[in-house]
């Protein structure tokens, strides 16, 4: 029996404003730490430096907890082309679409325990099988580590469903590398993915955009120097290559793009949006009022979350 959605209630809202609270000083401490590390080759990090922050991937996982699973959604692991991953809604395969999942966590943190049940709700509401890719993470393995990783899962799975349709959904540094996946798959002579849904993407890893600035002070969970530190964990000098900004299309799927008003990725859409959109014709964008980064993963069952869900499942429906 389907259980029912849940329904926050005051002890949620103030424990999640707690644990928020306590993210944003662990992320004000960490960026700190990795403020004046440009010039740090991502293999020679040093050692104190990878106890900060196989501890803050410890305590991302406790995020994920921030409201239950849905039970009702069938779980199962699995390997695809040498890495794990995991299915929701597997025995919905049947209906010849799959969602492939690709997280956030500025490619160095984020795992299923942080995602399980955001993911859970996800493939409740949207009825469909989910594919989630536990592919590796920076500084361990840097850039093009994850991002070959994620064309190897795309490459079994077109190969193992020939018939369905396949839709890429990521989140933040997950949306750059969905990103970054159809430009793979096209040097790869391989079908494109049949849409893309983007939620907060993380695009312009140069940290240039206007909003990195201009909404700095709104947005309590990124900051400027945060994320280009770990965007040069992740790609070193190769930060142009590894950059999703800097790839040139000539063609792409339809594409959702969904950002808050409130968060400093905000331009990141946007511009993307412009470029894309005299290739696409069915590229869309929205914005929410209001909302910080990635919403949906701190509160699935507001307003704004139900309602993102909808214009995903919406889109999709669209593009079949």
């Amino acid at each position: 029996m389907r259980q029912p959605h849940y329904k926050e209630s005051n002890n949620f809202t103030h424990n999640f404003k707690e644990i928020k609270m306590n993210k944003i000083l662990k992320l004000y401490f960490l960026s700190l730490l990795l403020l004046n590390m440009s010039t740090v080759n991502a293999q020679s990090i040093p050692d104190s430096t990878m106890e900060k922050i196989n501890g803050f991937r410890a305590f991302y996982e406790t995020l994920g907890k921030a409201y239950p699973v849905d039970s009702s959604i069938s779980e199962s692991v699995t390997t695809i082309a040498g890495i794990k991953s995991y299915w929701f809604n597997q025995n919905l395969l049947s209906q010849k679409n799959i969602v492939i999942y690709l997280h956030g966590g500025i490619y160095t943190y984020g795992n299923i325990n942080a995602y399980r049940a955001m993911l859970t709700h996800l493939a409740r509401s949207l009825d469909l099988p989910i594919l989630y890719v536990e592919y590796s993470l920076s500084p361990e393995q840097p850039f093009p580590v994850a991002n070959n990783e994620i064309l190897k899962v795309y490459r079994e799975i077109k190969k193992k469903y020939p018939g369905h349709k396949i839709t890429i959904i990521g989140d933040s540094a997950g949306g750059g590398l969905a990103i970054t996946l159809v430009n793979d798959a096209q040097k790869a002579n391989l079908p494109i993915p049949a849409s893309l849904a983007l939620i907060s993407p993380w695009i312009d890893l140069k940290c240039v955009n206007k909003s990195y600035t201009t909404k700095q002070a709104v947005d309590p969970i990124l900051s400027k120097d945060f994320l280009y530190n770990h965007a040069l964990l992740y790609a070193g000098n190769k930060l142009k290559e590894a950059d999703p900004s800097e790839i040139h299309f000539k063609s792409f799927p339809p594409v959702l793009l969904l950002v808050g008003t409130d968060e400093i990725l905000n331009d990141d859409t946007k511009n993307f949006y412009a470029y894309i959109k005299p290739i696409q014709a069915h590229a869309k964008m929205k914005e929410f009022a209001g909302q910080k980064h990635v919403w949906l993963f701190s509160q699935i069952s507001s307003p704004a979350s139900v309602e993102a869900i909808k214009d995903i499942k919406a889109f999709l429906l669209s593009n079949e």
